[in-house]
């Protein structure tokens, strides 16, 4: 029996067959019939299955074109018509190729992906159950016998009638090509019987995440054009709505963000469907991307967030999270300022001078690595060296008026002598290389100072989480 007549009522062929079948002797001995069976006439078969017995099965069988070439080729083989029908209803059944199936095939495991509401539900146009439109459309990987292939048929006298005991599978084989053993069906045939209403789909009632996985999964197996015009709109997927857990990225300034941002990600963490290769859903755990930029913005972290290196970081990490969200202006009207380097960057009043040893250079404009050892000269050393300068500035300053004051001569009319010149500026020259010889030796009497690692001119990359800035170390 072939598999589309297996699948819908049988009365009609079973009686057909048993029009066709009797009782007769196959042993005698003598006049005596020893043995019975019941047989059935083949010729009288390929009679009684008529256009008109066939019509009754046909829209069944034709819904999908590899069903109704299983049973085309049952009837030419019984009957040796090349019609099922109306004369020219078989063209093109001789020859299938996988072009065949418009649409293709998918796996029936793929079911799996369909929400619940959709499984239950039934055609708007043919009333026909979810499940049994798949299995009108399914077909095998290869040709396969369900039952006794032995016997596939017998007269049942309690019944008065013909029982098949035996069906066979439509293979995908019948197109001359193979596939992967499983149970497929064929998305055409699925498409063209199973119709949703529009107006009230089956799980427009059933939670936002369940009328996703509908609408996903009907594009996914029929196309859009089976769809409203509208039907991306308010979908739950991870393509922009929402983002799955695995993919969230924090800025770099997230060890200063306040924990009340932190907790968003759990506070909009929801459920929202991923797209698999075939474009059905999978279901993964994700975060509300409007429910948490709705309760976030440029203010809301504060310290790194706000310093130069990482700022930019944050406000490139604030504009693709929520620039595109409906409603969202989170960001300062002067973000494009922010985005760059300002004048305020550039003071380094934040800076702390350390000094470091154990020096490898790789080349003249590359520093690898650098040790810190002992703290640098207290700053009460520093200061003194500075005021040490100035002060003396100011006695060669008091000293040459001094000198002017209390000539060397009792004559003040007579010009100084020119000798008086030359201790005035040498007393200066003194007391400024003394000063400057004081600074010397504090600097090389620091631990660690060495001529050779001071006159070392590298650049060292500061790559504050991958922020092209520079910064020259002497």
């Amino acid at each position: 029996m072939p598999q589309c007549i297996a699948q819908q009522d049988q009365s009609i062929w079973l009686s057909t067959m048993t029009k066709c079948t009797n009782k007769r002797c196959t042993s005698h001995f003598g006049m005596i019939c020893t043995h019975g069976q019941w047989l059935t006439q083949l010729s009288c078969l390929s009679t009684t299955f008529s256009p008109d017995v066939i019509a009754s099965y046909l829209p069944y069988c034709d819904r999908s074109i590899l069903a109704k070439a299983q049973l085309y080729s049952w009837i030419r083989n019984l009957t040796g018509r090349t019609w099922l029908v109306e004369v020219g209803d078989a063209n093109g059944l001789q020859e299938l190729t996988p072009t065949s199936l418009a649409k293709g095939y998918a796996p029936v495991g793929v079911i799996a992906n369909a929400p619940k509401c959709l499984i239950d539900s039934t055609s708007s146009l043919s009333m026909d159950p979810f499940q049994y439109v798949i299995a009108s459309c399914g077909f095998t990987s290869t040709s396969q016998d369900t039952g006794n292939s032995a016997r596939p048929w017998e007269y049942r006298e309690s019944l008065h009638s013909m029982i098949a005991l035996d069906f066979e599978t439509v293979g995908y084989d019948i197109v001359g090509d193979r596939i992967r053993d499983g149970d497929y069906f064929d998305k055409d045939c699925f498409c063209h019987v199973f119709t949703i209403n529009l107006a009230k789909e089956p799980c427009s009632g059933s939670g936002q995440l369940e009328f996703t996985k509908e609408r996903l999964w009907m594009n996914a197996t029929c196309g859009s054009k089976f769809l409203p015009n509208n039907w991306t709109e308010t979908l739950m997927t991870t393509q922009f709505s929402f983002i799955a857990i695995e993919d969230w990225r924090w800025p770099v300034c997230v060890a200063d963000m306040p924990k009340r941002v932190i907790a968003l990600t759990d506070q909009c963490a929801t459920d929202a469907c991923e797209l698999d290769s075939s474009g059905y859903c999978n279901v993964k755990r994700a975060v509300d991307r409007t429910c948490f930029c709705r309760n976030i913005s440029y203010d809301s972290c504060t310290g790194s967030c706000h310093i130069f290196e990482t700022r930019i970081d944050y406000i490139k990490w604030l504009r693709g999270l929520c620039e595109n969200v409906q409603d969202w202006h989170g960001l300062p009207d002067s973000w494009h300022r922010l985005a760059a380097p300002i004048p305020f960057d550039l003071i380094p009043w934040g800076w702390t001078i350390r000094r470091f040893v154990d020096l490898t250079i790789t080349n003249i404009t590359s520093l690898a690595y650098a040790k810190e050892t002992e703290m640098c000269p207290l700053n009460q050393w520093k200061l003194g060296s500075f005021a040490t300068v100035n002060i003396a500035t100011f006695l060669a300053t008091f000293l040459s008026l001094g000198l002017r004051l209390y000539p060397f001569t009792s004559h003040p009319q007579n010009p100084s002598h020119p000798w008086s010149w030359i201790l005035k500026g040498t007393i200066v020259v003194a007391l400024q290389l003394l000063a400057n010889l004081l600074n010397i030796f504090i600097a090389q009497s620091t631990p660690g100072y060495s001529l050779d690692a001071s006159l070392v001119l590298s650049a060292s990359p500061y790559m504050a989480n991958d922020s092209p800035y520079w910064f020259t170390a002497i």
